[in-house]
């Protein structure tokens, strides 16, 4: 399958086009875990306990993030009129609760993300007072309702409150939001003590990401702004608006940084159960009818959510999408089998029965078996009042699915039904749990050519679907990871199951020249117009003989991986473990603080190429990776397994859920403080807390500039001091006032610019 010019040129065409990377939560299924009078709880239990209790429950149901109330102090039980926005204990429960949930739910490879209300907020004392923290009144916007609640004169902003229009609403709605301050936006300080508060969600509590609420009274551009400083795993926005115009609009503005809730999919969804239509699924385009249909990889579709469900029915009765068992089952298996990222309602989880409990579980099962995700595309066959069915494509399968009474079934052969119920059915073909042959993992190597440009890939396919291989990218392919100091570059293939051996081919390009469509299934290298299956020549390197640290990071997996992490390390070209490592299972590794990712960083011996070095990630206990090889920086990520070991693939750049630069930071510091080159009993502080002034104690083996920095949670840093020392030990006097707020700070010692150790300093 040669690639012609014509789609030389569409590749050029597209990559003209606005980048949008996309991310590992394409697959991710999400779960809210609260709805309108849950903290409402008998005495001696709080909702932070009913989550904590059924964070199994929600995991063997493969769900892969959760949705959290506002965790902030409020003026509402529910957390959306937020007042001490720094005081964690609420309705729902105490900090230390949230806390602990969150971790629970970590444990389990579940992501938590936090209910944020930004637009808003409300006084401590009076209606423009804001305490914890304090705000100046010049925060609010200069048409807010505020200044008539008060006496006298109040000074608010110049600038006047966001006015959405009819490129958010649809009814040209205000964004005011009369029950509380409106926020001016537009002021760099009011966003830089949002972006401070949301990083301390992070740091202090450890959310992973976002669900803005009530995002048109403000500007979506400054979503991402928030989005940009924090660096969220996942992030959605609240557009109550049930045109999926406006609702595209939300996201176009905010450049794409957030998804946005499917309101339009839940009308046209519930409608069509309510007038026994179903052709309401499908526009005049033959595209699905709702926001799904024009974006569905930033669509978070539902059924119901704690302000439409029954417990509040913003909208009135009509928007509750139908009750009863039939209607939820039905629901879920169009919304859990389509495009977009579902969410499923703890209500309708917990409270709807067994049935729609198992129904919803059955379902999550079969998207996941063949990879559907949020762009998956999507093929309408039919939609008429008694029938709706469609067929969906996943990365390692294809989905059908039907809703209605009329009869209809999937064509072709090798389709198995996963489950069915009452007016609906879905089938899968070619999922990665099914049998057939399974082709293991393997690496192929590419010699550069003389002339040919340094960015390398390859394009991978199978010739009997004649279409990319699914888990690889399109024309022109995956970049291949160039061997250190020689003209080797390396890529991983994956096949998923049912792809047979013969029908792999791989192109090696860098989009002007290209090879021939080659054959292989196994590792090798290639060279001029020949594969080896060892390396031919000009495979170690340069030669200079310098040592290489090299840092390689690892993303746990759920099914009982657990949170620690080995790195087994060995010479392939000796089958003995790398010189300067430890024995199997190898060295633990670091975890990477609110992310799934852990991280080690080894030196490359002199004499061993990159390409000789494997690598074995490993619990410990029973689980481990297939034999890899790594020799430069790298991110693996698991994708499957292959009998009973762990694949995936290699980036040379974090592509999802990406820990931010001070986990990475504070895991690099643990390596050196952990390394037998600087004793861990150099450096004591005493006493730790301190509350007026400590007494740092340094013992320096050489002369030399001594440095202390002291650096908050935010990165900021201060030189308390900087002098030149004597061997021996040197007392530093730490004073309290060097930081400013109490909490938690890190000091850095450093002789002659190199780092000795890094700590934790508490003030009290």
């Amino acid at each position: 399958m040669k690639r012609k010019n014509l789609l030389k040129i569409l590749v050029s065409f597209l990559c003209c086009l606005p980048f949008l990377q996309l991310q590992a939560q394409d697959e991710d299924v999400m779960f809210q875990a609260f709805d309108w009078n849950v903290q409402n709880q008998p005495a001696g239990q709080t909702w932070y306990n009913v989550v904590s209790n059924a964070r199994t429950t929600i995991s063997d149901a493969g769900i892969d993030l959760i949705w959290m109330p506002p965790p902030s102090n409020s003026a509402a039980p529910q957390g959306y009129l937020p007042r001490e926005i720094n005081n964690f204990d609420s309705a729902y429960g105490t900090t230390n609760q949230l806390k602990s949930l969150i971790d629970q739910y970590h444990n389990l490879d579940i992501k938590v993300i936090s209910d944020i209300v930004v637009n808003h907020r409300v006084g401590t004392n009076d209606a423009v007072t804001f305490t914890n923290p304090a705000w100046p009144t010049f925060y609010i916007t200069a048409d807010d309702e505020g200044r008539n609640f008060v006496n006298g004169p109040v000074e608010f902003s110049i600038n006047n409150d966001f006015v959405p229009g009819f490129d958010l609403k649809a009814d040209g709605s205000s964004g005011g939001f009369a029950a509380a301050r409106d926020l001016d936006h537009r002021n760099p300080a009011v966003r830089a003590e949002i972006i401070k508060w949301m990083k301390k969600l992070q740091d202090d509590l450890g959310f992973d990401g976002w669900r803005y609420d009530f995002v048109h009274g403000y500007d979506p551009i400054y979503n991402k702004e928030y989005n940009d400083a924090t660096n969220p795993y996942f992030a959605v926005g609240e557009l109550l608006e049930s045109s999926r115009v406006q609702t595209n609009n939300f996201v176009n503005r905010t450049q794409g940084s957030s998804s946005a809730f499917d309101f339009n999919t839940k009308v046209s969804l519930q409608n069509a159960f309510r007038d026994n239509n179903l052709s309401y699924l499908r526009d005049g385009q033959g595209r699905p009818s709702g926001m799904m249909g024009i974006n569905p990889s930033k669509s978070v579709t539902f059924l119901d959510n704690h302000d439409t469900g029954f417990a509040q029915q913003c909208c009135g009765s009509n928007f509750v999408f139908p009750g009863g068992e039939t209607n939820l089952r039905k629901g879920y298996a169009y919304i859990l089998t389509h495009p977009g990222n579902p969410m499923v309602f703890w209500t309708h989880f917990f409270d709807g029965g067994a049935g729609v409990q198992n129904a919803i579980k059955d379902l999550i099962s079969a998207r996941k078996s063949v990879r559907v995700h949020s762009g998956s595309t999507i093929s309408i066959d039919e939609a008429r009042g008694d029938l709706y069915a469609a067929y969906i494509d996943g990365k390692s399968g294809t989905l059908a699915m039907k809703l209605g009474s009329g009869n209809w079934s999937p064509n072709g052969s090798g389709w198995t039904l996963q489950t069915s119920g009452t007016d609906y059915a879905v089938w899968t073909q070619g999922e990665t749990t099914g049998g057939g042959e399974t082709v293991p993992p393997f690496t192929v190597n590419f010699f550069k050519p003389s002339g040919w440009g340094s960015n390398i890939n390859a394009y991978v396919f199978d010739a009997g679907a004649n279409a990319t291989l699914p888990g690889t990218s399109g024309w022109p392919g995956n970049n291949m990871t160039n061997i250190s100091g020689t003209d080797w570059y390396s890529f991983t293939i994956t096949p998923p199951a049912g792809i047979s051996a013969n029908n792999i081919r791989v192109i090696f390009n860098d989009e002007n020249n290209q090879t021939d469509d080659l054959s292989r299934s196994t590792s090798g290298w290639f060279r001029g117009n020949t594969w080896s299956d060892n390396c031919p020549s000009d495979c170690s390197g340069n030669g200079s003989g310098t040592s290489n640290e090299v840092t390689l990071n690892f993303q746990k997996p759920g099914g009982g991986w657990g949170n620690s992490t080995n790195m087994y390390l060995y010479n392939k070209s000796t089958n003995q473990t790398l010189s300067g490592t430890s024995d199997w299972p190898g060295t633990s590794m670091n975890n990477l603080s609110g992310t799934s990712w852990c991280r080690k960083t080894f030196t490359l011996p002199n004499g061993v190429a990159t390409n000789n070095v494997g690598v074995v990630f490993n619990n410990g206990n029973g689980q481990q990776t297939i034999d890899l090889t790594r020799g430069t920086d790298g991110w693996y990520r698991v994708t499957g397994s292959s009998n009973g070991k762990r694949t995936g693939t290699w980036s040379n750049n974090c592509t999802n859920n990406c820990p931010s630069n001070r986990a990475m930071e504070l895991a690099d510091t643990a390596d050196k403080e952990n390394s037998s080159i600087i004793e861990k009993s150099i450096v004591t502080l005493w006493p730790n807390p301190i509350k007026e002034r400590g007494t740092l104690s340094v013992n320096t083996s050489e002369n030399g500039v001594l440095k202390v920095t002291i650096s908050n949670i935010l990165g900021q840093t201060k030189t308390v001091y900087s002098q030149n020392t004597q061997v021996g030990n040197q007392t530093i006097e730490i004073n309290a006032n060097d930081m400013r707020e109490s909490g938690i700070y890190f000091g850095t010692i450093t002789l002659n610019g190199k780092k000795l150790k890094r700590i934790k300093i508490i003030k009290q």
